[in-house]
């Protein structure tokens, strides 16, 4: 942007609209640009873009809000739920292998999964 500010609270405004606060701020903390020259600037963006992450530890599945894996849709109708291989079985909800972004699509996708298994009944 012609006339944007080049310091760290720009930057760190800008980051904190991509990313969550916290986040951007550890990130700065952390992997702060060495300089606001055009080439400074890209050589952190190149970093940052191959920048890797690893948890020292989690709180366990009884907090996780994310998991893979479950019964894989391929072994299910998809108008009925009701599995391939065992007639009159169902599965519904996050116990099939569907991923979707958190806010409310588990909810519909179990809300809908179970509405389509509960028509084939």
């Amino acid at each position: 942007m012609p006339g944007a500010r080049r310091d760290l609270e720009s930057l760190r405004g800008q980051l904190r609209l991509a990313l969550p606060q916290r986040f951007a701020d550890r990130l700065l903390e952390v992997e702060a640009p060495a300089g606001w020259t055009n080439h400074a600037l890209e050589a952190w963006e190149k970093q940052l873009h191959r920048w890797e992450m690893t948890p020292q530890t989690t709180e366990g599945y009884s907090k996780a809000e994310v998991t893979a894996g479950g019964v894989d849709t391929a072994e299910l109708s998809a108008k009925t739920m009701e599995s391939k291989q065992v007639r009159g079985l169902f599965f519904i909800g996050e116990v099939v292998d569907v991923t979707g972004q958190l806010g409310g699509f588990n909810f519909q996708w179990a809300w809908a999964s179970g509405a389509a298994a509960g028509r084939a009944v």
